[in-house]
């Protein structure tokens, strides 16, 4: 199962320890129509690090889980979500604001250099 997310609110929390964690926010109606809120926890790639309330668009991830047993005994499963790849916002805007016919001039202009015309 691939995991993929557009504008996705990412929560950055360092605890005492100086480990990071980050959790996603998600939201959802309720019967009587006002919004619910919920977290799940997200794991990055190894040396990534975000600002907290960074949005990002998971393009690749999968759901995994561990389990505890709590001090009565009872056995918890703790869901999680595992980012592969994604991309920032910011991202996304600058690859939008590139002008598409300034690319297909420069490529046009690459294929002309290269030509050798018999005249």
């Amino acid at each position: 199962m691939n995991i993929t997310s557009n504008n996705t609110m990412i929560y950055r929390k360092d605890d005492e320890n100086g480990k990071v964690h980050y959790r996603a926010g998600l939201s959802t109606k309720n019967i009587t129509g006002n919004y619910e809120n919920g977290y799940i926890d997200i794991r990055l790639p190894k040396d990534i690090s975000l600002e907290n309330k960074t949005k990002i668009n998971i393009t690749k991830g999968f759901l995994s889980f561990y389990n505890y047993v709590t001090k009565d005994g009872r056995k918890n499963t703790i869901w999680y979500v595992v980012v592969q790849e994604y991309t920032t916002n910011v991202e996304v805007k600058q690859e939008k604001e590139l002008d598409p016919y300034e690319e297909f001039g420069k490529r046009i202009e690459v294929e002309q250099q290269s030509i050798d015309l018999p005249f």
